[in-house]
């Protein structure tokens, strides 16, 4: 018996060893709910609310399976590049491959995982929440994008039917409020030939679905400093087919980037960046003659990075410093009931380029 076993342990054991395990099980339960937490085993639908999960009701397109794979030659090759360059957009403080492995299942990358919480984000009563948030995104598409913006459930992301509406999701809705919001705050869809610039990608969310809503569009471009992302990115906007007017540039190849844009995007992905990476990227934007920036970031109010540390930095004053002043601020879900309702208060921080007021 060790110096710190006490002597009814010691008895169990001898006795039934698998009693010790049951036994401490009871005793955790009696701690917390002390506490006044309960502790109880979930179930599968509770479980999908707390793990990395996907949609498997629509099966893969052909060579999906095979392509999508961590050991591809491509993505292997993009990765050692990527690693290669000594820039401050490829220090990592939370997209490492360590977080990745836990965080993604790449042949389903639009699950429930990294790039986009959907069941994880509304948690329990999802088809429910969902549709509160869909009234909330109808409410302001005056470009009817909700009826021309398809989504088909591939590559794993859950989908919700509504009535005699067609499929939605949470790519699909975070899209069409994003594109709604530009809309009404700059003009987006009436811009003649838009130019977009893209950071931090991820899959190609947003270029696939602004590409498919506006016939202005004469160039997307879309870059990202992880190198899965840049894969992924790659493959889903041929598979979509995208139109020539929307590229993909790997980051070792950042100095191609054009010279002028109209806007520049970041969604949920400064706030997953390391102050340093973060002006690296402000930088680039401050080389170019972009009038409009977009930041949506992962806190309420607070433009915050993620050091290695785990703490979180604000990094308001980069952008300031880059030459844009805020025009705007607001909640991404302007229901101020919803919010309470889904606990999501996401808000879009718009800038403009100080020299253009």
């Amino acid at each position: 018996m060790s110096k710190s076993e006490s002597p009814f342990l010691a008895k169990l054991k001898r006795a039934n060893p698998s009693l010790v395990s049951s036994w401490a099980k009871r005793q955790a339960k009696s701690v917390a709910a002390r506490g006044g937490y309960l502790v109880t085993k979930m179930d599968d639908e509770a479980r999908r609310y707390a793990r990395v999960s996907h949609n498997d009701a629509v099966p893969l397109p052909p060579g999906a399976e095979q392509t999508l794979r961590t050991d591809n030659p491509k993505l292997v090759a993009l990765q050692e590049a990527y690693d290669a360059l000594d820039i401050s957009a490829t220090a990592h403080s939370q997209w490492r491959q360590s977080f990745l492995k836990r965080n993604l299942s790449l042949a389903w990358f639009r699950g429930d995982n990294a790039y986009v919480w959907q069941f994880r984000q509304l948690r329990n009563a999802a088809e429910a929440r969902m549709y509160l948030t869909l009234l909330d995104v109808e409410s302001r598409d005056r470009l009817g994008l909700l009826k021309r913006l398809e989504e088909d459930g591939k590559f794993g992301a859950w989908t919700f039917t509504y009535g005699n509406r067609p499929p939605v999701s949470r790519d699909l809705l975070d899209s069409v409020n994003e594109i709604s919001y530009l809309d009404a705050q700059m003009g987006l869809s009436s811009i003649e030939n838009l130019k977009v610039l893209d950071i931090g990608a991820g899959y190609g969310r947003m270029a696939h679905r602004v590409s498919a809503a506006l016939p202005n569009l004469a160039a997307y471009d879309c870059i990202d400093g992880v190198a899965t992302s840049t894969f992924l990115c790659d493959y889903y906007l041929t598979y979509r087919e995208a139109p020539d007017s929307v590229r993909v540039v790997p980051l070792p190849e950042y100095e191609t980037l054009a010279d002028k844009y109209d806007l520049a995007v970041n969604i949920h992905s400064f706030s997953e960046c390391s102050l340093e990476a973060i002006e690296w990227w402000l930088g680039q934007i401050s080389q170019r003659d972009i009038e409009w920036l977009l930041i949506v970031p992962n806190t309420p109010h607070q433009l915050l990075s993620t050091e290695i540390d785990g703490s979180m930095q604000d990094f308001s004053h980069l952008v300031r410093a880059a030459g844009y002043v805020q025009v705007d601020e607001r909640p991404v879900f302007e229901n101020d009931e919803l919010r309470a309702l889904i606990d999501l208060h996401d808000t879009f921080h718009l800038f403009r380029r100080e020299a253009s007021q």
